[in-house]
């Protein structure tokens, strides 16, 4: 599989932020509540961790506004990665967050060296709402770590690519990729290639 970078774009927490591992850290640190995170074997994991919802959902608040004293890291070599694909093209970011503010700062601390107007985030609120998005923008693959997700994007001719997780290794028909170096591998570089001879000539 060999993906043009203008064709695909990106879910955000649990693909490009590590934003499930920061959830386990703040519930042991604030709450004293150690959760194995290979036992998160559901996305609406509030469902399946031994946690007082409403301790749980204080730490999804502050997770979803991101405030400046929180690290959120990202997952290994997404930076690298998508500082590369913005030397070709813009990059598309799909969440379902309610605001895309907090992303954005977000990108602004993680990728200093993408100008911003290269960086487009699309905050829908609810998953349902993606599909509308990716179509508009005429992308062709998606990388998103909910597996109802891209049973949806599937059967609306979008290809989905799961980026593996913990609760999303039943069984299903979709391309895996393990971390960003696996993305890596599936973008067609050779537009940057190009404009690197040309910038030579």
């Amino acid at each position: 599989m060999e993906i043009l970078p203008q064709d695909i774009a990106f879910d955000f927490d649990g693909v490009v932020a590590d934003t499930f591992r920061l959830f386990v850290e703040l519930a042991r640190s604030r709450y004293n509540v150690d959760i194995e995170y290979e036992k998160i074997t559901h996305y609406e994991f509030l469902d399946v961790i031994d946690m007082d919802r409403q301790d749980a959902e204080q730490i999804i608040d502050v997770l979803t506004m991101l405030p400046k004293d929180l690290y959120l890291s990202p997952n290994k070599g997404a930076v690298d990665v998508l500082t590369k694909i913005a030397d070709i093209s813009r990059l598309l970011f799909v969440t379902a967050r309610p605001t895309k503010e907090p992303v954005v700062k977000w990108f602004g601390k993680h990728l200093p060296h993408v100008d911003s107007d290269y960086i487009r985030i699309e905050a829908t609120g609810v998953t349902t709402k993606k599909l509308g998005v990716l179509k508009d923008y005429g992308i062709k693959y998606f990388i998103d770590d909910r597996l109802d997700t891209c049973q949806m994007l599937d059967k609306a001719g979008i290809t989905p690519i799961i980026y593996d997780q913990p609760w999303n290794r039943e069984p299903h028909p979709f391309v895996v990729v393990r971390d960003w170096d696996d993305i890596a591998g599936m973008i067609d570089w050779s537009s940057q290639a190009d404009r690197a001879c040309n910038s030579i000539i």
